[in-house]
């Protein structure tokens, strides 16, 4: 599921706004305001459709290997506030999305990959539906699910619809704040409960990621209220953000050793760049962008005309893209490195504005909104086919991790942990191996106990014989096309 953007680019968008290829689908998507099943339905259904049943036959990958190590460490060893992977002390940021994961495997007898996806995928179906009733609340139903679908299958979500890293987590629970804030705004009363609440939420996205995706609301809820002079507001939403921050820094205080503050500065990115390494990552990150945030973005390039007068005219829609559009430009003038799944909270401001689009233009400019409704599907269709189609047919392809990790445990014939080195681990792996599991330094393995099982490069494999003379090392069998290329036995001497 990678290749959005060649997909996007096959055909021209000039193609799919012309004649019945827009106009056809859009005619038939707009029945769903006048048909007898709920539309929030229709949500929910391509939500089960595009997650189900890939949940399940797809092998841990990319980051979902951490999340689920870092969950093992909080069920299995104890590690709750300061996370632990496999043994070794791994403090980059908090992780709520693994303390998730810990808790449903305790109630559920162990922590596996599911109990990491569950929770991601409840936070991609509340993020739709979130939509969904905002833009209810301004437009048609069909627009509504207009919107939802543009969260769903913009690439940046779409090609991690099953996979359990904290991204989406993190994106809707701080959509989580913007929505609890603009239902009171459209009540005329933001009360300081209400901002209580948003603060609640806001901490937990800080205890999702850290502190830097916070910027998302604070920098585009604040620049709303700015532009509205509601100075009203302002000691609600200072409350609310100094909530976030209090709870959030608490965290980063309880765990702090010396040596953390330079391991933060670095995994926030903060750091002298050079001059034509910042401009060629961060013009990468423009461009990427227009493509991770379709079809949204080229509705919104070809509509920019009437674009600026929707802003003006609809409150929400304003909102929204403030909260979407002042973030991401943080982004592109931050001083360090950046990546595109950094903007993945100002994606669901943004489908509330496509929605909002959708319904007020779909009648004057019908090729358009029916070439975005268009692009939208195909990317729906592709995933709902990969998941259906594709993935029960070729296993090998998207379960190798899993079929990795039934290989070793076949290898386990002593009882005690699988033993690894941090150089040549595959998380997405051992996410798959019930038993077990701690990481050790191969330059110093005193804390190896044989006999034991451990998967090792062979580098690794001499190493470990070489620092403990009383150990003999032998091979048993090779996981393929993995880091982890050698299964052996450790044995006493």
């Amino acid at each position: 599921m990678t290749s959005f953007r060649s997909v996007a680019l096959r055909v021209p968008f000039a193609k799919w706004t012309s004649g019945r290829l827009a106009s056809w689908p859009l005619k038939k998507f707009s029945q769903i305001d006048g048909a007898a099943v709920p539309a929030w339905i229709w949500v929910v259904a391509l939500w089960a459709a595009m997650s189900i049943p890939a949940i399940v036959l797809r092998g841990s990958h990319l980051e979902e290997g951490t999340v689920v190590a870092l969950a093992r460490g909080a069920a299995e060893d104890g590690h709750w506030l300061a996370p632990y992977r496999y043994g070794i002390r791994f403090v980059e940021r908090p992780v709520l999305l693994s303390w998730i994961a810990a808790v449903i495997g305790s109630l559920s007898g162990g922590v596996t990959v599911w109990a990491a996806r569950i929770p991601h995928v409840l936070f991609l179906l509340a993020g739709g539906l979130m939509i969904f009733d905002l833009v209810k609340s301004k437009a048609s139903q069909s627009a509504a699910v207009f919107g939802a679908m543009c969260w769903f299958a913009a690439p940046i979500v779409a090609q991690k619809f099953v996979t359990a890293e904290p991204d989406v987590a993190v994106s809707v629970l701080l959509f989580g704040a913007f929505f609890v804030w603009w239902k009171g705004v459209a009540a005329r009363s933001v009360s300081l409960a209400r901002w209580a609440s948003i603060g609640l939420l806001l901490a937990a996205a800080g205890l999702t990621k850290g502190p830097q995706p916070l910027g998302y609301f604070t920098l585009g809820v604040g620049t709303y209220l700015l532009l509205r002079g509601r100075l009203t507001d302002w000691p609600g939403f200072l409350l609310a953000n100094g909530m976030a921050g209090i709870v959030v820094g608490a965290w980063y205080a309880a765990v702090a050793v010396p040596d953390d503050v330079h391991l933060w500065l670095i995994h926030s990115r903060i750091g002298p760049t050079p001059p034509g390494v910042w401009l060629k990552d961060h013009a990468n990150f423009v461009v990427s962008m227009f493509f991770e945030w379709l079809p949204s973005s080229l509705l919104f390039v070809v509509m920019c005309r009437v674009l600026r007068r929707t802003l003006i005219e609809n409150e929400l829609a304003l909102a929204a893209a403030l909260y979407a559009v002042v973030g991401t430009l943080a982004l592109v003038v931050w001083p360090g490195g950046v990546a595109t799944r950094y903007a993945m909270p100002g994606t669901l401001g943004i489908a509330v504005l496509s929605g909002i689009l959708f319904d007020r233009y779909r009648a004057s400019h019908p090729r358009i909104i029916g070439g975005s409704l268009v692009l939208a599907e195909v990317v729906v269709i592709y995933v709902i086919v990969v998941g259906w189609l594709v993935m029960p047919f070729a296993q090998s392809a998207f379960n190798r991790s899993s079929i990795t990790a039934g290989l070793i445990k076949a290898q386990q014939n002593v009882p005690g942990p699988l033993y690894v080195c941090g150089s040549s681990i595959d998380l997405n792996v051992l996410a798959h191996f019930s038993g077990p599991v701690k990481e050790v330094s191969c330059d110093a393995p005193q804390g190896i106990v044989a006999p034991a099982i451990a998967a090792l490069a062979p580098a690794e494999a001499a190493a470990v014989a070489a620092g403990r003379p009383d150990l003999r090392v032998v091979p048993r069998a090779t996981a393929p096309k993995t880091t982890m290329s050698q299964i052996v036995e450790i044995q006493s001497r």
